[in-house]
């Protein structure tokens, strides 16, 4: 009877996956949208879908004007929260959220975005400062 209340268990699809999402945001309710609230329902779909709490990150819109008619967007993702986790599928999360921004508006091409990430300075990270010495390894499973 009150199945809306029960919390789903949070989905970790690769890409986008339409079929395994449900959401209350529909593309068609696009056209009332700001650029700034299309982010910020996307990404808190996004963050829903994957259990990440939505206190941990918020999105930031800024357009750029580089002459008359060519503009720039700029999507900021700020981390409020630290987590080692967070860190490491930011990757994934970024891509996850440019597919939804992707599905909720089909006609605008969002690989031209810039996204960057931002840290709060008081999000807890462990340490401000890069040890001496300390040694960075490279992935075996990246290819150049």
């Amino acid at each position: 009877m009150f199945g809306f209340l029960k919390k789903d268990s949070p989905l970790k699809p690769e890409v986008y996956d339409e079929t395994r999402v449900r959401t209350h945001f529909d593309s068609t309710h696009r056209q009332s949208l700001s650029t700034l609230e299309l982010a910020r329902l996307t990404l808190s779909d996004t963050m829903q879908r994957n259990g990440i709490p939505k206190d941990w990150i918020r999105v930031e819109c800024f357009e750029v004007a580089h002459r008359p008619g060519l503009k720039e967007t700029h999507m900021q993702l700020f981390i409020e929260r630290w987590s080692e986790q967070l860190l490491h599928y930011s990757a994934a999360l970024q891509q996850q959220f440019v597919a939804g921004l992707n599905h909720f508006e089909p006609g605008v091409d969002h690989s031209s975005f810039v996204i960057s990430w931002r840290f709060a300075a008081d999000c807890a990270m462990p340490s401000a400062l890069i040890p001496e010495g300390i040694a960075w390894h490279v992935s075996a499973h990246r290819s150049d």
